[in-house]
This record gives structure tokens, sequence and C-alpha cells, in this order.
């Protein structure tokens, strides 16, 4: 593939808004966790969530053994944990901040989190640098508010409803 198509596709993606998520789990008493904006649901039978994974992920070699896992949507106020779950820090500093919980599987997650999916690890499918972590979703929560902590360009943004812009 030619250098052009890359600088191309990159700024291609630059411009596709996603939420930004932190996936968690714990194995072997240790927490570990990442940002990502790769995560998408999949289908309602089975109820089931993809998430793309890097295989160089201190993420990755524990979600796969220990099988359960949880996908916190971020809300506009968690700036400051995506930044910290997208820089190799240890886990202790990772999840510093925050208010983060367990469930009764010993997966932490972030108690004000936008929204929670738990998972449980169904397949993955290793392509070129990544796996695609597909997880049946075992239970949600989410916040009444809505407010998603968007990823754009570059950038953290929130959402409007068009109808609250005011025409100019």
């Amino acid at each position: 593939m030619n250098q052009s198509v890359r600088d191309n596709f990159r700024h291609c993606m630059r411009r596709l808004a996603s939420t930004v998520c932190v996936i968690t789990c714990q194995h072997d008493g240790v927490r570990y966790g990442i940002t990502a904006t790769a995560v998408t649901s999949l289908c309602f039978e089975p109820v089931s969530v993809l998430a793309c994974i890097n295989q160089t992920s201190s993420l990755l070699l524990p979600l796969l053994a220990e099988k359960k896992y949880a996908i916190n949507l971020l809300s506009r106020t968690h700036t400051a944990v995506s930044q910290r779950f997208s820089t190799p820090l240890s886990a202790s500093e990772r999840f510093a901040g925050g208010e983060w919980l367990s469930n009764a599987q010993g997966v932490p997650y972030l108690a004000d989190a936008q929204a929670t999916l738990f998972c449980e690890l169904d397949q993955t499918v290793p392509y070129a640098t990544h796996h695609i972590v597909i997880g049946q979703v075992s239970e949600c929560q989410f916040s009444e508010v809505i407010s998603p902590l968007i990823y754009q360009n570059g950038t953290y943004l929130t959402t409007i409803p068009l109808s609250d812009v005011v025409a100019s």
C-alpha cells in the first residue's frame, strides 16, 4: 500500500466521530485498562459488541486469559480518565482518578460512566496489528443523562441535539 493511501486514510478517519471508551478487566488481582474508540455494537441476538485492540496493548493478554471485561462509555466529564488510560502509566496510576468499583465477577468499572457493558469473551479475530474482540453482553447499566465524550479530528467534543443549534 502506498503512503498516499495511508495518509488519506488517516485524514478520512479523523472525520469519524467516536464515543470514547475505557475497556477494563482484572487478572490475577491486577486491574488493566485502555482507552478505545474502535468499539461498536455487533448484534442483538446474541447481544454482543466488538472492540479492536492493538496486540501490543497491556490489556489484551489479561483480557484473553480472564474472558470477562467491561466497556465503559465515557461522559463529557471524563477527559482526564481517557487521557490517563491512553498514556503509558502503571495500573495503579490509571485507576487513581474516578470512582472505580468491581462487579460480582471482579471486573472493574467506572461508577459514573455514561454506560457500562459487562462482557464475556466470545471470540477474537487477529488482524494485522490488532485483535477484533467479540464479547457477549451479560449486563448493562447506563446514566439517565446523555452526554458522551466524543473523539474526532484529534480532540475531545461532546454532542448537542440539532434542534438546540441556533440557525445562523
